[in-house]
């Protein structure tokens, strides 16, 4: 085997977070509780588009705002995180040591100063809290699970695709910056990191002792007195226009080094030096890629399609069935109704299941590429090239033709929903989900590019109904931000419902351990 895969096989060896012996006390909880926990999960999951390596992390962070700021210690706050979480099953059941706890507290001290410079800041409070609660929560996370198979594959695909990246002389940009907004394309396209979690990754490498500092360290004072600064810098890096394109070039070369990865967990160095059963190894490991995504696409259309569902019967009670029987008296026809509630989720259905995987050659692809990898020669599949943006003339006759477009395609579609018996509001929220349903569906197909190495072209029908379908996209990328920041089933569940579920949780767990040493007692 080649000696920098034999360097990257050392290293995708999963660290086991919970080291314990067998007289070791674990965090044990009942069977009831842990049901009612994850069944909220469930619910709540299906209510919010999430990626599902995020699941257990976004659960870290909902726990820690509801005790943050509250008369807990940090040990009693550290043991309900841990509790909560093997409630809930992002942690198994006895197997987090009781003395885990003290591995959690700690990380909680040293942010405290933080938080503090952040509720002090004045106009900026509200962001700088939620960064500080992002950077811990996924130190946290962390904790529990250390990336270090993630962090070996990241490094290394940075290593390999900066050597195999072509950059406009007449681009703008110093070293330094280019290979930070490098580093966070990378994360972004290989390991799905969202704001979040790149906060923490950039935290700590403006910071590289920060997982080895403790609460009393001089570090933590001098990062809370500049705390907005350093927001201001890892912000910039995260969000620079420059970081999006390199992450979308960068997206299909992630999936040849996740199967890279696959191929070289547990692998055998002699098995390797022939070529002709490295393509095999490949093979099988992208033909399992492939059965997991088609796994995931649809688990993920059938969460998108029950949140559609549930969140267009809640705006027909709420909105139509009332403006009916305000402005038409309950005369007006129920089919607009119908056609609201039912088509988008089977629109959704057919845009996203339809997506097809040219298996053989995207096969073909992916061992070549891979071959080349491994001996360090160049590939088509591995080489990208970053071009200069520039906004001429033609951009200017581009963006007119797009808002005429844009009028053009809203406009029939309202035209013809309107002549066929829709009213104002009904055609309002017509458009509405479209827009959401057009873009989460374009979403999903473009998910492709995490298993496809190559970039397929659209035939004439196909480039037609991808132009038309612009405007609708764009403008349901814009809305989604929107909504996920007003998403009342969110704030209802997360605010209304679980703090008192988890309340009452707890007293069910304190009643059966009372049942349970009573009947000992016998």
């Amino acid at each position: 085997m080649p000696e920098r895969l034999k360097r990257l096989a050392q290293h995708l060896v999963p660290e086991l977070p919970f080291g314990a012996s067998a007289s070791t006390e674990f965090i044990e909880v009942s069977a009831p509780a842990s049901t009612a926990a994850s069944l909220y999960e469930k619910i709540r999951n299906s209510l919010e588009y999430q990626e599902e390596h995020l699941l257990r992390r976004n659960a870290i962070l909902r726990i820690l705002k509801r005790f943050v700021g509250t008369h807990s210690t940090l040990e009693s706050t550290a043991g309900n995180l841990l509790r909560e979480l093997v409630w809930a099953k992002y942690l198994p059941n006895k197997v987090v040591p009781v003395t885990f706890v003290q591995r959690i507290a700690p990380v909680l001290a040293k942010y405290e100063p933080l938080l503090k410079a952040a509720e002090a800041s004045g106009p900026e409070q509200d962001f700088l809290f939620h960064f500080v609660l992002d950077v811990l929560a996924t130190e946290i996370e962390y904790t529990l699970q250390p990336p270090n198979v993630d962090e070996a594959l990241a490094s290394f695909m940075y290593e390999e695709m900066k050597t195999r990246t072509e950059w406009d002389p007449t681009l703008a940009i110093s070293e330094e910056d280019r290979d930070l907004r490098f580093y966070v394309a990378v994360h972004r396209a290989l390991l799905k990191s969202t704001p979040a979690t790149l906060r923490f990754r950039l935290f700590t490498l403006y910071y590289p002792t920060w997982k080895e500092t403790t609460a009393d360290d001089p570090l933590v004072a001098e990062i809370a007195g500049s705390l907005s600064t350093v927001v201001s810098a890892i912000e910039g890096h995260i969000h620079h226009p420059l970081t999006e394109r390199l992450t979308r070039l960068l997206r299909r070369r992630a999936g040849i080094i996740r199967v890279l990865g696959d191929v070289l967990k547990g692998a055998k160095e002699e098995t390797y030096e022939d070529p002709e059963t490295l393509d095999h190894a490949v093979a099988e490991a992208l033909d399992l890629r492939t059965k997991e995504f088609r796994v995931r696409l649809r688990r993920t259309v059938v969460r998108a399609i029950i949140f559609l569902v549930i969140t267009k019967m809640f705006l027909a009670l709420l909105l139509e069935v009332p403006y009916d029987a305000l402005f038409f008296q309950g005369k007006a026809p129920l089919y607009p109704l119908f056609i609201n509630i039912l088509f988008h989720p089977a629109f959704l259905a057919v845009l996203s299941l339809t997506v097809k995987i040219p298996q053989k050659q995207n096969a073909e692809d992916y061992k070549s590429a891979i071959r080349a990898l491994s001996v360090g020669a160049d590939h088509p599949a591995l080489h990208i090239r970053v071009r200069r943006e520039t906004r001429g003339r033609r951009q200017v006759v581009f963006d007119t033709i797009y808002g005429v477009l844009f009028l053009a395609v809203y406009g029939a579609i309202g035209y013809g929903l309107h002549a066929g018996g829709f009213h104002l509001l009904s055609v309002a929220l017509f458009l509405f989900f479209i827009s959401l349903v057009t873009f989460f569906a374009i979403r999903i197909r473009t998910s492709t590019r995490d298993i496809v190495a190559s970039d397929s072209r659209s035939g004439l029908f196909g480039t037609i109904f991808d132009t038309l379908l612009l405007p609708i996209v764009r403008v349901g990328a814009w809305l989604s931000v929107k909504v996920s920041k007003i998403n009342v089933f969110i704030y209802f569940f997360d605010f209304i419902i679980e703090a008192p579920l988890k309340v009452a949780i707890q007293f069910i767990e304190g009643w059966l351990a009372f049942v349970r040493e009573k009947r000992e007692e016998i």
